[in-house]
C-alpha cells in the first residue's frame, strides 16, 4: 500500500532515453550544441574530435580537421605556442582563458580566448587534451572602439576648454580697457589721448574675442564627421549584439547592451544639436535641395520615436499628405525638424495621443504636430525658440536636451523659405505647424512671425 500523503511531493520516475542511461551521449551533446570551438587533440598536437562550434568558428568541417595537426588554425608566428601548451598539459596543469590569435579556413585572422584541460585515460595518464576557443575579436573591436572614443572626446573637451578659457581671458581684458576708456573720457588732453588709445585696445580686443569666438564654432563644425563616425560604429556593434547574433546573452548583458545603446543615442542627438548650432554660427551650414515625396520622408519617422511611444503608453496616429505629392527641400534637414518636433511631443506628453498630419496647396506644404501633452504657457510660445531654452525651469531640470532643438529647427526652416509656428494651452496640449514651400524660394520671401 502506498504510504505517501496527498501532500507528498510527486517523485517523477527516471526517462527511459539515451541520455539518462548514456551520460556519454549526453555529454556528447552538450558539446555538439555548444557556440565556441570544442577540440580534443593528442599530445602529439593531431585533432581527434572538431564539434560544430569548431565548424562556425574556424570555417572547416570536422571531416577536414580530424587527422590534421592544430598547426592548421595557427599563424606561423604562433607556432611556438603550442609546444610551451604541451609541455604545460603534460605537467597536468589546465590552461585558462589564454588570448591568442589563430587562422580561419579563408586565411582570415581572429582573435580567441582558449582554455585548454589534460584528457587522461582510465590509468590517469595524459594522452591528450581538450581544448575549448572563443571567438572575441568582435568584442575586443568594440573595446578598441569605446577606448578610442573615450580619448577623442577627451581631446574636444580639453581643446573646448581652452578656447573657453582664451575667450574668457579676452573678455577680461576687454572689460578693463572698457574702464579706463570711461576714466580717460573726464580727463585732460592726455587723458583723451590715451582714451583713444584704449578704445583702439577695446576694438582690438573685441576683434581677437570675435575671432576666438568663431574659430570655436568653425572647430565644433569640422568635428562632425569624427565625432559621428566612432558612435555609429559603436550603435552598429550593439544591434549586432542586441540581435544575438554573436551568441546568446544573459539577462544582465541584455540590460547593460540597452544601457549603452539609450546612452549612444542620447550623445549622438546631443552633439547633432552643439554641431547644428556651431555651424549656423559659423555660417557653414549648407544645404542640399532635391525633389522628394514628403509623405514618405514623414511615414519614416515613426520607427525613431516608436521605442518611447511603447514606453509611455501614447498612441501615435500619421495622416498624409497624398503619395504623389512632392516638394523640393533638404531631406535631412526637414527629417531633423521633424525628429525634433516629434521627440519633444512624446517627451511632454505623460498619456494621451501624438498625431502627425501633412495637407498642401498649391504654394505650400503645412506639416503639424499635435499633442496632449502638458502644454506650453502663452508668454513661452516665442521664447522656446531661442536658444538653450526649454520652457518652464521645472522642465529644464528633467527633460533631457540643450534647448537649442527648436532654435536649429527654426532656423533649418527659414533657410528653406519656411516657418514654424507653435499654439498651446497649458494642460490641453500643444500644435507647431512647419510650413514650407512647394518649390524652393529665397529664405527672403518666407513667412514670419504667427
Amino acid at each position: 500500500m502506498d504510504q505517501r500523503s496527498n501532500k507528498d511531493p510527486f517523485i517523477p520516475k527516471p526517462p527511459g532515453n539515451l541520455f539518462a542511461t548514456n551520460p556519454e551521449a549526453w555529454l556528447a551533446a552538450i558539446v555538439e550544441s555548444s557556440d565556441d570551438a570544442v577540440i580534443g587533440k593528442t599530445l602529439d598536437s593531431v585533432i581527434r574530435s572538431w564539434n560544430a562550434g569548431a565548424t562556425r568558428v574556424f570555417g572547416y568541417e570536422a571531416a577536414e580537421a580530424i587527422g590534421q595537426t592544430v598547426y592548421l588554425i595557427m599563424p606561423p608566428e604562433r607556432y611556438d605556442e603550442e609546444p610551451k601548451i604541451i609541455e604545460q598539459l603534460s605537467r597536468g596543469e589546465r590552461i585558462d582563458h589564454f588570448e591568442t590569435v589563430r587562422l580561419r579556413k579563408d586565411g582570415t585572422r581572429i582573435e580567441v580566448s582558449l582554455s585548454v584541460s589534460p584528457i587522461r585515460d582510465a590509468q590517469g595518464r595524459i594522452i591528450g587534451a581538450a581544448k575549448i576557443a572563443r571567438d572575441i575579436s568582435e568584442a575586443k573591436r568594440l573595446r578598441r572602439l569605446e577606448r578610442e572614443q573615450a580619448e577623442q572626446l577627451q581631446e574636444l573637451a580639453s581643446e573646448l576648454e581652452q578656447q573657453v578659457e582664451e575667450g574668457q581671458s579676452l573678455m577680461e581684458e576687454l572689460e578693463q580697457t572698457n574702464e579706463e576708456l570711461a576714466r580717460s573720457l573726464a580727463s585732460t588732453k592726455e587723458a583723451r589721448r590715451q582714451a583713444e588709445d584704449a578704445t583702439r585696445r577695446a576694438e582690438e580686443a573685441k576683434r581677437q574675442a570675435e575671432d576666438a569666438n568663431a574659430a570655436k564654432s568653425q572647430f565644433l563644425a569640422m568635428m562632425s564627421h569624427e565625432l559621428r563616425t566612432p558612435l555609429n560604429a559603436i550603435a552598429g556593434y550593439v544591434d549586432l549584439f542586441e540581435l544575438e547574433i554573436r551568441g546568446q546573452l544573459t539577462a544582465e548583458q541584455k540590460q547593460d547592451i540597452s544601457r549603452i545603446k539609450r546612452s549612444q543615442e542620447t550623445l549622438l542627438r546631443l552633439i547633432e544639436d552643439v554641431l547644428s548650432f556651431a555651424k549656423l554660427e559659423s555660417g557653414r551650414l549648407e544645404y542640399q535641395y532635391e525633389d522628394v515625396h514628403i509623405d514618405s520622408v514623414l511615414a519614416s519617422l515613426e520607427s525613431f520615436v516608436a521605442p518611447s511611444l511603447a514606453q509611455k503608453h501614447v498612441t501615435y496616429r500619421f495622416d498624409g499628405c497624398g503619395a504623389d505629392v512632392v516638394i523640393s527641400i533638404d531631406q535631412d534637414k526637414v527629417e531633423q525638424i521633424m525628429l525634433n518636433l516629434l521627440s519633444n511631443a512624446v517627451k511632454f506628453t505623460d498619456n494621451g495621443s501624438v498625431e502627425l498630419s501633412c495637407s498642401v496647396n498649391d504654394a505650400d506644404v503645412r506639416i503639424q504636430v499635435r499633442d496632449s501633452g502638458r502644454g506650453i504657457k502663452p508668454e513661452m510660445l516665442e521664447k522656446i525658440f531661442q536658444p538653450f531654452v526649454q520652457g518652464e525651469a521645472p522642465l529644464t531640470r528633467t527633460a533631457e536636451g540643450t534647448g537649442l532643438g527648436l532654435a536649429i529647427s527654426r532656423e533649418f526652416a527659414r533657410a528653406m523659405g519656411g516657418e514654424i509656428t507653435a499654439e498651446s494651452e497649458p494642460g490641453r496640449g500643444s500644435v507647431f505647424t512647419l510650413v514650407l514651400p512647394r518649390h524652393r524660394r529665397a529664405a527672403s520671401d518666407a513667412p514670419h512671425g504667427g
